[in-house]
């Protein structure tokens, strides 16, 4: 009788074991899902904005990132006056030809449900102000200032405010101004330099605009691919 005890027993856990292993198997396919559906949306929202201003890319006017982020640091133009957050007279002719065609190719995006935010992000140099005010705070406060007025312009426009109800609804969700003060400053290379080897900070690149796409699964798929 003991032994059918222990028989019964070792099958118990036997059955809790296989039960915990289909319970696993259910979240790595979820996790798996949302990662394949964050690489997806991602490569849907880059491969409408390449379409959309192939031009622009070409001429280096604006940088395109892999995952749909809209880059505005054009070389030869000045985005604001050295400690302003009001947009040159180029910038903003910029912004309005840019605008509507980005409006158009966002709200026309078949997967706009799956985008969590669209951050319009400022970036600022690493040189410090004149005041000598702590340099990270005082660039914070610009970077996000300048932000605000990119995202003012574009709610303002015409084309923002005559979408559709519930596409504009929507797009007042997912607009945001993020001010990041020098904490993405750029190497040479373009690349973050606090992230990079190269951790010479090119103050030129440093200054710019960025519309960044944020989806649903990114914090998913950075887990899982260590992005």
């Amino acid at each position: 009788m003991r032994k059918r005890s222990d028989d019964s027993n070792w099958i118990s856990i036997a059955d809790m074991m296989t039960g915990l292993m289909v319970i696993f198997m259910f979240i790595a396919i979820n996790y798996i899902m949302q990662v394949v559906e964050f690489k997806f949306i991602e490569n849907d929202v880059y491969n409408a904005l390449a379409k959309e201003f192939k031009k622009e890319i070409v001429q280096n006017d604006i940088q395109l990132s892999a995952n749909g982020t809209v880059t505005f640091n054009p070389q030869d133009k000045v985005l604001f006056k050295l400690g302003s957050n009001r947009l040159t007279s180029e910038f903003n002719d910029i912004l309005d030809d840019f605008i509507p065609r980005y409006l158009e190719v966002i709200s026309n995006y078949g997967n706009l449900e799956y985008i969590k935010e669209i951050r319009i992000e400022g970036h600022t140099d690493m040189i410090p102000p004149l005041s000598g005010e702590d340099s990270y705070s005082y660039n914070l406060r610009l970077s996000s200032s300048r932000a605000q007025s990119v995202l003012y312009k574009l709610r303002s426009s015409n084309e923002f405010q005559n979408l559709d109800v519930k596409i504009k609804k929507r797009l007042e969700f997912l607009f945001t101004a993020n001010g990041m003060s020098f904490s993405r400053a750029l190497n040479d290379s373009g690349d973050v330099a606090y992230l990079s080897n190269d951790s010479l900070v090119n103050n030129d690149l440093s200054r710019r605009v960025e519309f960044r796409v944020v989806t649903s699964s990114d914090k998913v798929a950075k887990e899982i691919y260590g992005e």
